[in-house]
């Protein structure tokens, strides 16, 4: 279960998600149960089977679970700053389990047990377990929530997006305008050279058809009689 997928879309493991869904939903609730059997001094067999069920329950979901996902983290990432929320459950989880481990002992062995090993107002500890197993529950679900919603979201936000490549598309050759041929300064030159030719020419032809006109008329006169 440790390394199966969840269900709830996290990317928790299954277990996990069913350790959230059994605290929100199972061991939240029976735990006030158990004070409201308290509050009606109803503690036989009421309080002491909920709070003899709690605390074994707890303890297996703390060694199968809790315990090893903590262990890997740990000797993944030693200094990661996601280990702070983790310890400090930790923290008030075993005193809360081990405060409820001496009640349910006193409970059920109240009459074998030395009058050293038996507290005084039990009442107060009794209250005080409560209160430290609401508050390891709430750290349970915080660290749920930065480790699989949070963690998860930071860390897709921080890859990469991949740019698709663009392919150039096929160009049609046909399909191109063609390309203008661009004149060189020769060309201009030589364009210039026959426009100036064709001008000389021009200057020419008429030099030769005023001096035809004037030879016309001393031709006839040579030939009068």
């Amino acid at each position: 279960m440790l390394d199966q997928p969840g269900f709830l879309g996290t990317g928790a493991s299954l277990a996990s998600d069913l350790s959230l869904l059994a605290y929100i939903f199972l061991i939240v609730p029976i735990m006030l149960i158990g004070f409201f059997f308290a509050r009606r001094k109803m503690f036989e067999p009421h309080h002491k089977l909920v709070m003899t069920t709690i605390t074994i329950v707890n303890w297996l979901i703390i060694f199968f679970l809790m315990a090893v996902r903590y262990l890997q983290a740990a000797q993944a990432a030693p200094a990661d700053s996601s280990l702070i929320l983790p310890t400090i459950h930790l923290a008030f989880g075993g005193t809360a389990q081990l405060l409820a481990t001496y009640l349910v002992i006193r409970m059920w062995f109240e009459n074998q047990l030395p009058a050293w090993f038996k507290v005084r107002r039990i009442k107060r500890y009794m209250r005080t377990t409560l209160a430290l197993w609401l508050i390891t529950a709430a750290l349970g679900i915080g660290t749920y929530y930065a480790w699989y919603v949070a963690g998860a979201a930071s860390a897709s936000s921080a890859e990469p997006v991949a740019t698709p490549e663009v392919t150039p598309a096929f160009i049609d050759d046909s399909a191109a305008p063609l390309a203008t041929p661009e004149v060189s300064d020769d060309a201009e030159d030589d364009d210039n050279g026959d426009e100036d030719n064709e001008t000389e020419n021009d200057d020419e032809t008429e030099d030769e058809d005023d001096d035809n006109d004037d030879d016309g008329p001393v031709a006839t006169a040579e030939t009068s009689p």
